[in-house]
């Protein structure tokens, strides 16, 4: 029985209101979980969508990106060796987003009711090309619906669901840390859900262990908003220990960003989100409560600062364009401008601008983006790893050398 369904039941059996006012009895410091243990067997093969021990089509895929010129042309190709399957030292686990066809109402959803191929697809197209870097553990998880994470849900009901499917993002983490990786270092990455899961996996399970820790190269957790830290710091929010990278060589840091459009306003805090759920701050998953008075909202600046500049390398799977000649990832080189933009204390994100070359054939990959429901709250949100891999990848190359 899914968790919506127990908490509605418990209410009903104790003639309690579970509406947003009930939880006005109940101090904030006394509103928690219990986070649950999954049921998920992450022994078996068919709880990941990718692992070394799972053959699959990304055994032999060809990861090298064909960069495309303004008259469609292949200007050269850039060598990705693919390390999927490969033990280089350096692991990557990689959290997808959410990609469910359910959303009526704030629920998880079993791994066998989900789409499998559009989650694999999700991954190669977002994470496949980390895999330059090691193997690939990338788990199936009981995924919440988008429902979950509107502000009219219940906090109670939201936490439980969320703690649902963190608790198999655990589960899998665990299993791979125990039973795989050998003393391996260790690349963190994900995606919206999948972003903010691995926040809460950073918390509980890495914050805290110092050899964990030193295990770190980065996490790169992308289209999560509202991180925050004491004004003027990049420490002490949502992680104690972990801070938010700064350099684009720091080890052991978190890169994350969220993408709009020049001309978009940048949004209002969403208190919908799991770093303002009290259930979840206090079991444990978020370091500490947001301060609204004193912190501020901070991004990955590390490597496009407030200066615009050109966009390196837009990298996109070739499946929707034919322009490769075989290879299946092709790159737009200074196709959109880039700048690290901040509107105040809470509102800072990639700013995007498209800036093609005259009579430039190339493609704008981000246009039909604005005819997205979710686009005036999350701007090129579907985008975030198109928009900012080649930058995340520069920067790991530069951290492998400082992290040994």
């Amino acid at each position: 029985m899914k968790y919506r369904n127990i908490i509605l039941l418990f209410c009903f059996i104790i003639l309690t209101n579970c509406s947003k006012d009930s939880n006005n009895s109940i101090s904030e410091s006394e509103q928690r979980i219990e986070i649950p243990l999954s049921n998920v067997d992450y022994s078996s093969m068919d709880n990941w969508a990718f692992h070394p021990n799972k053959p699959t089509f990304l055994t032999n895929y060809n990861l090298d990106i064909a960069v495309i010129d303004e008259n469609l042309q292949i200007e050269n190709t850039i060598p990705i060796v693919n390390n999927a399957y490969t033990n280089t030292g350096i692991d990557v686990f990689f959290v997808h987003p959410t990609v469910l066809t359910q959303n009526e109402i704030p629920e998880y959803i079993e791994i066998q009711d989900q789409p499998e191929l559009l989650i694999t697809g999700t991954i190669v197209t977002q994470g496949a090309l980390l895999s330059k870097y090691g193997r690939l553990f990338a788990p199936r998880y009981r995924q919440s619906t988008g429902k979950t994470y509107r502000p009219e849900t219940d906090k109670e009901i939201q936490a439980s669901i969320i703690a649902a499917s963190y608790s198999d993002v655990k589960a899998a983490f665990l299993d791979y840390l125990n039973n795989h990786n050998n003393g391996n270092k260790i690349i963190i990455a994900g995606h919206s859900q999948g972003s903010y899961l691995l926040a809460m996996l950073l918390r509980d399970v890495i914050d805290t262990d110092e050899n964990l820790r030193s295990k770190l190269i980065t996490a790169a957790l992308a289209g999560m908003d509202y991180l925050y830290a004491s004004e003027n710091s990049y420490l002490g929010g949502w992680w104690q220990n972990i801070p938010l990278c700064t350099t684009t060589n720091e080890c052991g840091c978190v890169h994350n960003w969220t993408s709009f459009d020049k001309s978009q306003s940048l949004p209002e805090i969403d208190y919908a989100m799991p770093q303002f759920n009290p259930y979840l701050i206090n079991s444990g998953l978020v370091y500490r409560t947001f301060n609204e008075s004193e912190d501020w909202f901070i991004q990955d600046f590390s490597f496009y600062d407030t200066q615009t500049q050109p966009l390196r390398y837009y990298i996109v799977p070739d499946t929707n364009y034919n322009l490769s000649a075989g290879n299946n990832f092709i790159a737009f080189d200074n196709l959109y401008n880039v700048r690290h933009k901040r509107d105040g204390l809470t509102k800072v994100a990639l700013s995007i601008a498209h800036n093609p070359e005259v009579n430039d054939m190339r493609p704008n990959d981000l246009a039909n983006e604005v005819f997205h429901p979710n686009y005036s709250d999350w701007g090129y949100h579907i985008k975030d790893y198109h928009i900012y891999l080649w930058a995340l990848m520069q920067q790991i190359d530069l951290k492998i050398n400082n992290c040994q």
